[in-house]
């Protein structure tokens, strides 16, 4: 089995170490240009960004040719949208001719500062639930169960994930303070490689995913985004390290 998965701040890689099988992160891919995936079963894995999928992963998909006898979904998500996001990425599949044996999804926290706080957050989306989650939909996996997630919208509003993304992305952004050390931890855990270095400061550039990995995980918080719920609190899934993280969203790790 291989599993094909997008992470920021390691609920995804998580997801997909549970799941098991060979872990293949969509950022090497798409950096590496492999685009032929072949398998008995293969599952992509994806965090929930404005009710769709990540920007690199849609543009991974127009490119993508996946032979396999049984292909899975799974997004994480932290409130809504998650049913939004599957179904976008169930039509693109298949409008390429690539069938979709199995959607669902894995409640978890939200790293969005602007609308959630990550010390709540913690909190209430505890370990046993989301390993709960997790173990149900391994089992279906393993059982090859057709299962495809169907829930009310939490919207009617039509092309919603784009006025969301367009909306947020116009309304927030990402400062760098004084106190920055050049560690350029920033720079290594995006996944776009959208951060470059001029007089030892980080600079963000035009290709931002928005994941938020960049502010999570700067060590000193010297990253910030306008309007944080918690200025004082970050995110990074406790069961996997910084370390884990910059391997799979570089290259040359």
């Amino acid at each position: 089995m291989k599993i094909l998965y997008f992470t920021s701040t390691g609920n995804n890689l998580y997801i997909s170490q549970k799941l098991g099988g060979e872990l293949l992160s969509i950022p090497k891919l798409v950096k590496n240009n492999e685009f032929d995936i072949q398998d008995e079963c293969v599952g992509i894995v994806f965090p929930v960004f404005f009710a769709n999928s990540p920007k690199m992963l849609r543009e991974f998909l127009k490119k993508v040719n996946i032979k396999t006898d049984y292909l899975f979904i799974i997004t994480s998500y932290g409130s809504d949208g998650d049913q939004n996001a599957l179904r976008i990425m169930i039509e693109t599949l298949q409008n390429r001719g690539i069938h979709v044996n199995y959607a669902n999804s894995v409640l978890m926290v939200d790293n969005f500062l602007p609308m959630f706080d990550m010390a709540e957050e913690k909190k209430i989306k505890k370990d046993e639930d989301i390993d709960a989650q997790i173990e149900s939909i391994k089992e279906d996996i393993d059982l090859r169960k057709d299962f495809r997630l169907s829930k009310k919208m939490f919207t009617d509003i039509p092309n919603i994930e784009d006025v969301l993304e367009k909306t947020m992305i116009s309304k927030f952004h990402i400062s760098v303070s004084e106190d920055c050390t050049n560690c350029q931890i920033c720079s290594r855990v995006c996944p776009r490689g959208n951060i470059a270095f001029a007089d030892e400061k980080p600079v963000i550039g035009e290709n931002c995913e928005f994941c938020l990995g960049c502010v999570h995980h700067c060590k000193n918080n010297v990253l910030t985004i306008n309007d944080e719920k918690n200025s004082s609190e970050r995110f990074r899934n406790p069961h996997i390290k910084l370390s884990q993280i910059i391997k799979s969203n570089n290259v040359l790790t």
